[in-house]
């Protein structure tokens, strides 16, 4: 372990769990980990990232080398291979190369794991063995049940566990499915499964106040708000921006609990819980939206929710239909479906869109696969504009501390769609958006908006994704590739550096990035030009 800001507490309701052994910054680091107990890559993500430091490909998965044996993992670099052959690997291969597929990512894990920790003594190693396993829970769903034994009865074979320890692999699995991560690219794309015991004792809020964060192999556990010595740390287990309903479900199906932290026991909407945030905005920040305007609309929103509690609660079957909607928009090979479904479930919670209540659940989810659509076929333009409207009114309600990872990832997107704008001519750019007047496109320079935005996300990345990590190298390799093109254009690009180092021209580089800002505010106001039209 790299880092350890923690201490193991005993919670009278929750059990066991982790508590800062010190004050914490938001956006510092509370445990790192370069290499975490055990890290498995999913099978679809095998052809995309390295088997070993977990880096994603180029364009093209050529840039991975498969290993000659079992040709199912693929490595960056011979370092990579050398390293994870002496990991893990060597005991592997053979195994790959004789099936006929490859086996699921549980039984990859659980067997990587016997042979890694289990051996010789073929008895449970020391920080597995503490953790809850929830056997009894899993062993009153006979289907459920019958698919665990299985894939521990394959891992058993393919570990060459004797026959006699089935029970205990079994266990073990259970351990491992209550307690792994989903291990991630910086852009929160699962990749495949983590298990580390040290990280497995946070407990969970709907509220919380940390998040994992995977930087290739390693892990970190960082602080989302301000934390106190001596108070417990929480990560959430579940997607929060959820409603109550499908949190719950889902805790209680996965993790056999109910929850009752604040948000769930009083069923908080985002904009109570964005009310009640520590969240503070940058000055910089501030000029994109400005935090005492947010608190206010997030106030008179709630205040509007109470008065219509009865027509919110009539729309509560057209949610359920929303929900089926979104299922088949993921389903069907059409585009022109996909496409008529999500608009069929933005209009089936139009009271949504009159009251602006865009942060409430599933209207943010709505509004990110009308997004995708239009990311999987290439209208980055009118996804610029879908985005850069979730941002400002879904986004921030939903995860109001700026140093949330999604919030960054959204807007180091944003600056990259911003890029792309800028690479138009004026008259392809014009004609990809004919619903907004050319004045408007004309009064916004892009690269200027890419390099304003980018300055953001440098401020922000370190405090999300940690020091030195690859989604800050990124950032910071985009904002010289635009100062470069600013510094050739010169003009406005020194000005914004000032306002970046707080330098002598500050004053007019905030001047500038208000103004852009502004047209980029104006430029989301088109969100529903951009969802009403008839095709893609």
């Amino acid at each position: 372990m790299d880092l350890n800001h923690t201490k193991t507490v005993k919670d009278p309701v929750l059990g066991n769990g982790l508590a800062a052994s010190k004050d914490l910054s938001a956006g510092s680091p509370i445990i790192k980990i370069s290499s975490p107990f055990l890290i498995v890559v999913e099978k679809d993500a095998l052809e995309k990232v390295c088997s070993y430091c977990l880096i994603e490909s180029g364009p093209s998965s050529s840039s991975l080398k498969k290993c000659t044996g079992c040709k199912v993992v693929r490595y960056c670099t011979p370092a990579c291979q050398k390293a994870d052959w002496k990991v893990i690997h060597k005991n592997e291969c053979s195994l790959l190369q004789r099936l006929p597929g490859i086996p699921p990512t549980p039984v990859r894990a659980l067997y990587q794991a016997l042979l890694r920790y289990v051996r010789p003594a073929f008895e449970l190693d020391e920080r597995s063995a503490g953790l809850e396993h929830h056997v009894g829970d899993l062993k009153r769903d006979r289907k459920r049940w019958d698919e665990i034994v299985l894939q521990a009865k394959g891992a058993l074979e393919f570990s060459k566990t004797p026959a006699d320890k089935m029970d205990m692999v079994t266990r073990l699995l259970c351990i491992m499915a209550t307690n792994a991560f989903r291990a991630t690219l910086p852009d929160d794309t699962p990749i495949g499964l983590c298990y580390e015991p040290t990280l497995a004792l946070a407990n969970h809020s709907c509220v919380p106040n940390a998040f994992i964060m995977f930087d290739g192999r390693g892990v970190s556990l960082m602080a989302l708000d301000p934390i106190r010595a001596g108070e417990q740390i929480f990560i959430s287990y579940v997607d929060f921006t959820q409603s109550r309903d499908q949190r719950r479900a889902e805790l209680k199906q996965r993790y056999f609990f109910d929850c009752e932290c604040e948000k769930c026991k009083h069923d908080y909407t985002p904009y109570r819980v964005c009310k009640e945030s520590t969240a503070i905005s940058s000055e910089k920040l501030a000029l994109l939206y400005d935090y005492k305007t947010l608190l206010s609309q997030a106030d008179e929103r709630e205040q509007e929710i109470q008065a219509m509690q009865q027509e919110l609660h009539d729309l509560k079957e057209s949610i359920s239909v929303t929900h089926s909607l979104i299922d088949l928009s993921k389903t069907t090979a059409s585009e022109t479906e996909r496409l008529n479904f999500l608009k069929q479930a933005i209009s089936d919670l139009s009271l949504y869109k009159t009251h602006k209540l865009f942060a409430l659940p599933s209207y943010p989810t709505i509004l990110d696969e009308l997004y995708l659509a239009y990311i999987d076929n290439e209208h980055l333009t009118s996804a610029l504009i879908l985005l850069l409207f979730i941002f400002l009114n879904c986004d921030i309600y939903n995860w109001p501390q700026p140093n949330h990872p999604i919030r960054v990832t959204r807007l180091f997107t944003i600056a990259r769609l911003l890029k792309y704008a800028a690479s138009l001519e004026p008259a392809a750019l014009a004609q990809s958006l004919p619903f907004i007047p050319r004045e408007i496109l004309a009064g916004i320079d892009f690269i200027d908006a890419t390099h304003a935005v980018l300055i953001l996300v440098s401020e922000l990345a370190p405090l999300s994704h940690g020091q030195g990590t690859r989604l800050v190298g990124q950032v910071e390799l985009e904002l010289r590739e635009v100062e470069e093109v600013q510094r050739l254009r010169g003009g406005v690009g020194k000005a914004l550096q000032e306002w970046q180092s707080e330098g002598n021209g500050a004053a007019d580089g905030r001047k500038i990035a208000s103004q852009i800002f502004t047209g980029l505010r104006t430029l989301a106001g088109f969100a529903f030009e951009v969802i009403e039209k008839k095709n893609l």
